[in-house]
């Protein structure tokens, strides 16, 4: 007899063989045991979860010599040819090669004929989805009102793809994937059963490549279990699927942690030296940094146990990654994720993936250059920082905020311009010292700040709040032409107060993340930089959460335009691409 792939061999025959569906199995059991069978099931879910096997189970409980039963006895011809897919009874048709109306004309005149030997003719439609909108039209009329002895099983991959008029003329069941812990714990019985030699690490690993899906890990360790006689191990299955051994991830996260660029370039090399596709290390290493994230959070709310629940890895590297979340705040773990996503969003356009990744680790490195120029060479830098700032507050002119090829947006009109001896007015009141973090300009200014002090600011022309409020958008397009997340979360908030160069943005209560992220570091040079290049004035930007606040009032032509078609605004930026 030739060789059975486990994925076949090992297939569930009967509702309590089912792994990790018991809410649709337990359903489909009692619906049998109520005799409230419905003419037509819809079977949604990811691949190689146990729709097709369900299907093929629930044709058996009905169609047994014993039935209609919960257990088919899997030994009377109509069992045996069910599971063979041999059934004259029982129709597997496969929805991609047979799409078309011609098809499903002849399934119409086909179930009009009485079953041969069995109570039901079953008609188990895969991959429903791929039939054309014809092909669909002429079998609703049949699905709504078959014969009493017909039952259509539909699966399908992409609900999303399947009419709403077919979906209301079925009972639908949600099958999800399946747990990484169900998985193993199925892969090491089968192990057993099939005199395998599998480390426990190994069968994490495969659970976790596969993906929810238990098709797929069987059809791994299919693969592996030809690989040598001596057992299969975690480097076995690290290598067959160019995945990134878990360790060599601990040790980037370490460098990072330890702000060390040249040992994360060095561990990246050691991981491409491997053969590790650069793709797969970005994913993974994302990952990492996720599993950080939720046992960062774990800690915090003393509930470690349940967030260790939603990583999918044995207890000893859950120990190993909340030791390793010390060395993290949980504002440095979230900044990881966002280099990391950027830097794989940054690969689609440059076409390659390493150099994003080496940006990413400089940026997470990155703690200032050494201080090392003369002393004269400081003042003069700091002299022409002060010349620059106190330019910038005479020449400011909120109009041309927003200018690019396209065309011209002059939102606010051009500011008065003081005539020849007229005498300009000041702050009565000095503004207090900004700290580093509050520097409109960066380091430079903090520098000056240092050599010089504080810098009185001479009051803008024509900058106020009003006005803020009036270019907002206008200021967060240009944010998002570099930082799309960034003027993304600058959106959730509203300018709130305008004191000299500090601009205050108020959060409601449930942006505290929007709020904590753009309040990095990083973020916060880089808002300031934007802002004060737009506005052509240095601007220090503060955030605050506000109990009440009010979100930012469209114009008054946006607002007729809204209320005349009774509609909202879903984007305030073009794509400019």
């Amino acid at each position: 007899m030739s060789y059975i792939v486990l994925a076949r061999k090992h297939r569930p025959q009967t509702f309590d063989e089912v792994v990790g569906q018991e809410h649709i199995t337990e359903l489909l059991k009692k619906t049998i045991q109520a005799d409230r069978l419905t003419h037509a099931y819809l079977f949604c879910g990811p691949r190689g979860i146990g729709k097709t096997s369900c299907a093929r189970i629930l044709a058996k409980s009905l169609n047994c010599e014993q039935g209609p039963t919960l257990k088919p006895c899997g030994k009377c011809p109509a069992c045996v040819e069910i599971a063979k897919g041999t059934s004259f009874d029982v129709l597997e048709i496969d929805g991609a090669s047979n799409r078309g109306i011609d098809e499903i004309r002849t399934l119409r005149e086909n179930v009009k004929f009485a079953p041969n030997y069995g109570r039901y003719k079953i008609y188990i439609v895969d991959e429903v989805h791929m039939l054309t909108a014809e092909a669909f039209n002429a079998l609703l009329k049949t699905l709504e009102e078959p014969p009493e002895h017909v039952k259509f099983v539909l699966a399908t991959t992409a609900p999303n793809k399947v009419p709403a008029t077919i979906i209301s003329r079925c009972q639908r069941f949600d099958f999800k994937r399946i747990a990484t812990k169900t998985i193993v714990d199925e892969l090491s019985r089968i192990s057993k059963k099939e005199k395998f030699k599998v480390d426990q690490e190994a069968l994490y690993a495969i659970g976790k490549a596969a993906q929810g899906s238990l098709r797929d890990a069987l059809s791994i360790l299919d693969q592996l279990s030809a690989l040598s006689d001596k057992g299969i191990v975690t480097d076995d299955v690290f290598s067959m699927l160019g995945l990134v051994e878990t360790q060599l991830l601990f040790d980037l996260a370490g460098a990072l942690g330890e702000k060390d660029c040249s040992l994360c370039l060095d561990v990246l090399e050691k991981i491409i030296d491997k053969g590790k596709d650069v793709k797969q290390l970005a994913r993974d290493i994302t990952e990492h940094f996720r599993h950080l994230m939720v046992i960062k959070v774990g800690s915090k709310s003393k509930n470690l146990e349940s967030m260790g629940k939603l990583i999918d890895y044995p207890n000893a590297i859950k120990d190993m990654l909340f030791a390793q979340s010390k060395k993290f705040t949980l504002k440095e773990i979230l900044t990881a994720i966002d280099m990391f996503i950027e830097a794989q969003d940054t690969a689609r356009v440059v076409d390659s993936i390493r150099m994003p990744l080496e940006v990413a680790f400089a940026k997470l490195t990155y703690q200032g250059e050494p201080s090392d120029m003369k002393p004269a060479v400081l003042k003069k830098l700091s002299d022409q920082a002060v010349e620059q700032k106190m330019e910038s507050a005479r020449g400011f002119s909120p109009a041309d905020v927003l200018r690019d090829k396209k065309g011209q947006v002059d939102i606010s009109g051009p500011g008065r311009p003081y005539e020849e001896g007229e005498k300009q007015e000041t702050d009565d009141e000095e503004e207090e010292p900004l700290g580093p973090q509050e520097n409109a300009v960066g380091d430079l200014d903090t520098l000056v700040a240092q050599e010089l002090g504080p810098v009185k600011e001479q009051k803008e022309a024509a900058l106020d709040l009003h006005k803020v409020k009036k270019v907002w958008d206008a200021l967060t397009h240009g944010i998002s032409r570099e930082r799309m997340s960034i003027a993304t979360y600058l959106q959730s908030g509203v300018p709130y107060d305008l004191t000299g160069a500090r601009l205050t943005i108020a959060f409601p209560m449930e942006c505290k993340f929007q709020k904590e992220t753009l309040e990095d570091a990083h973020n916060v040079e880089f808002v300031q930089r934007v802002f004060s290049e737009l506005l052509k004035a240095p601007v220090v930007v503060k955030y605050l959460i506000v109990e009440n606040c009010a979100p930012q009032e469209e114009t008054e032509n946006v607002k007729g335009v809204l209320e005349t078609f009774q509609g909202k605004v879903v984007n305030r930026w073009h794509d400019e691409s």
